[in-house]
């Protein structure tokens, strides 16, 4: 089975060429229709044409609908997506860390540093060495994508 890719194909440059050859094609015959008079089209024999209200109106009216879609449907359907001020995926999502802060709320309200290890063994548990080096050494890499805790910003913000 193909993969589905954007890249061009043969098929991809016909049909594109072909588009682009119609929509030049239809143009040119919609501008001889809107600006020839009526006459010279009585006179190569053709006498049923729409009326020339049309020519001007059927591109206003897109042009209305695409300004409507544009500045109302298209925001209004952002907004609606959008979760409220109060919810929790405002400020927290799924590719954050969970526990990243050393303030962890939870019923009991108190949980050790040492609780937050994922080490099996906590004998050969090493967190302390890794933290003790990664706070002497520079660290010049990206940190990794992480939510900082909304206790931490709050203490950060109005504490200090």
């Amino acid at each position: 089975m193909p993969e589905h890719t954007p890249a061009p194909t043969p098929s991809r440059a016909v049909y594109g060429f072909v588009l682009y050859l119609s929509f030049q094609i239809f143009f040119i015959i919609y501008l001889i229709w809107a600006l020839v008079p009526e006459e010279y089209f009585e006179l190569i024999g053709i006498t049923f044409l729409p009326q020339r209200y049309w020519a001007i109106a059927v591109p206003i009216y897109f042009l209305i609908v695409l300004t409507i879609f544009a500045f109302i449907i298209y925001p209004s359907l952002g907004l609606c997506m959008t979760p409220s001020v109060n919810d929790l995926r405002t400020f927290r999502d799924e590719a954050g860390t969970k526990i990243n802060s050393k303030h962890l709320h939870l019923k009991n309200n108190t949980i050790n540093e040492i609780d937050l290890c994922i080490c099996k063994d906590k004998d050969k548990c090493c967190k302390e060495y890794y933290e003790s080096v990664q706070s002497t050494t520079v660290n010049k890499t990206i940190p990794s994508l992480k939510d900082i805790d909304m206790w931490e910003v709050s203490e950060n913000l109005f504490l200090k």
